[in-house]
């Protein structure tokens, strides 16, 4: 007989996994040191596994059922063909979103550059969609589109959406990848519970990583080292081209919306808002992901202060 996945047992691993990955990453970033940028891909297939492998581990461990927790579903041929036409302008408001953020905090600490390597080749193009777009499109949603959704959506389906979206805004430890990845969180848990399938929240997880592994090789500067800044003129253009795709994306959605009518079973949500966010947030594992977030937070903001005041350049 399988077992059902409880939301105490969720939070609990994905606060286990939390504390396992950033020592992992802190050792690693000790042991690499200025070797980090060229072992990246290294470091995030370690990860990738690191994320699949505890969910997968967990709930065989406990006999919990995986075709059931992780949705594993066929995705029918409409919604993957719009999930596949809105992977651009939802990239697109992601990254507007972040630049957002980006702009702010560039006045206040030096902000580093992104730490993934940028493709060169066709070749290097090819491992970086590999490493940067399946392996997080499989292994990330298989932990909060299948693992956290499914645990968290006694509480409603759609207010288990917006509490995964959270954690996995949190889960990427990044302030100027904080936004971004909310969003796009709520629309990858959306497609999830309206096709009852992960293969949708994989397919959409993956497409933005290829999109922007594709951007980089496109229009980066391999060359280019420094930080991460932005001119009033660059934002305003960033704004410009987000905004219609915002509204691109909006269009698309509600089709999306009409596409998977009658699908699946939406839940109710069982409390009021209010109610459902200070459940959550006060479970101690969830409380300690937040409180080890606001903590690198403020060591990240405190180093990068340094460097813009005090380091010469």
């Amino acid at each position: 007989m399988k077992n059902k996945l409880t939301l105490t047992g969720a939070n609990i691993l994905f606060f286990v996994f939390t504390v396992l990955l950033l020592g992992y990453q802190f050792i690693a970033a000790f042991m690499l040191g200025n070797e980090v940028y060229d072992s990246m891909y290294a470091v995030v297939i370690i990860n990738e596994l690191l994320i699949a492998g505890s969910v997968l581990v967990y709930c065989i461990v406990k006999k919990i059922d995986l075709k059931e927790t992780f949705r594993i579903r066929k995705l029918q041929l409409r919604p993957a063909l719009l999930i596949i036409l809105l992977s651009v302008p939802l990239f697109i408001a992601a990254t507007m979103l972040n630049n957002l953020v980006v702009y702010v905090l560039q006045f206040i600490a030096e902000l580093p550059p992104q730490n993934l390597p940028i493709p060169k080749s066709p070749g290097e193009l090819a491992v970086g969609i590999l490493v940067i777009g399946l392996m997080p499109g499989v292994c990330e949603e298989l932990m909060h589109r299948g693992f956290l959704l499914t645990a968290y959506e006694r509480r409603g389906s759609y207010r288990a959406v917006v509490f995964v979206s959270i954690l996995f805004g949190l889960f990427h430890f990044d302030i100027t990848n904080l936004i971004g990845p909310i969003f796009l969180g709520l629309v990858f848990g959306y497609y999830v519970v309206r096709t009852g399938s992960i293969f949708a929240g994989m397919l959409a997880h993956f497409l933005n990583n290829a999109v922007a592994e594709v951007i980089q090789y496109l229009w980066a500067d391999p060359a280019s080292v420094g930080t991460m800044s932005l001119t009033w003129q660059e934002l305003l253009g960033i704004i410009a081209i987000g905004v219609p795709a915002l509204a691109v994306a909006a269009v698309l959605l509600y089709l999306f919306r009409h596409a998977t009518e009658g699908k699946t079973e939406i839940i109710p949500p069982i409390a009021r808002p209010g109610q459902d966010v200070k459940t959550v947030v006060t479970h101690w594992p969830v409380a300690a992901v937040l409180a080890l977030y606001v903590i690198m937070l403020i060591i990240n903001l405190f180093a990068m202060m340094a460097v813009k005041y005090f380091i010469p350049q």
